[in-house]
């Protein structure tokens, strides 16, 4: 009989590894060891602490896509309705999961080229939602790819700017904040309404 995979566990130690050493420090051996497992058992799951990275951050922005596919195809929903939904949802998971919010934010330059072409990439997601956007007159008209970046820039830079800010500079779990923040992934793409 084959052994259980350790998968969950090596990769929920990395997490918590590369969170309190950060990705470039952390070895291979501190990995396994949070794991409760020996090197090779490791290396048996993954060739190298690349390796367990790239899983990672493929598992985590998975979760993120498929989160943001369900508010996105909620068609009950208006397309403004639905953006500020998505930037609520970015939230609620860097509150829940602050550690994996942060090392997908953070580590996007190192493995978001390698995750396969028919990953569900969460800008492909936003693209699709403004597009219909457009379709209906409630989004600007222009380039759909820089539209969805100017979203993810409003969901994410004020995480990033949290992060790096004294300790309660930003309140990321103040529904004041949330509200703001999704006002404003809205409206750097809302059509001008006639005055």
């Amino acid at each position: 009989m084959p052994r259980p995979s350790r998968q969950g566990e090596i990769l929920d130690a990395a997490l918590a590894v590369f969170a309190e050493h950060g990705y470039d420090a952390a070895r291979v051996r501190q990995i396994a060891a949070r794991a409760g497992v020996s090197d090779a058992a490791l290396y048996r799951h993954y060739p190298s602490k690349e390796a367990v990275a790239a899983d990672l951050f493929a598992t985590h922005m998975r979760r993120t896509a498929e989160a943001f596919a369900t508010i996105a195809g909620d068609t009950t929903l208006s397309v403004e309705e639905r953006v500020k939904a998505l930037a609520r949802q970015n939230l609620t998971e860097r509150n829940e999961q602050p550690n994996a919010h942060a090392f997908v934010l953070g580590h996007q330059h190192r493995f978001l080229s390698a995750l396969p072409a028919d990953f569900p990439y969460p800008i492909r997601i936003l693209d699709a939602l403004l597009q219909e956007g457009q379709r209906d007159g409630t989004v600007v008209d222009g380039p759909v790819r820089v539209l969805s970046a100017l979203v993810l820039g409003c969901l994410n830079w004020p995480v990033i700017t949290a992060q790096h800010a004294r300790a309660g500079a930003i309140d990321l779990t103040d529904p004041g904040t949330a509200g703001l923040i999704a006002d404003g992934a809205w409206a750097a793409v809302a059509a001008q309404r006639p005055r």
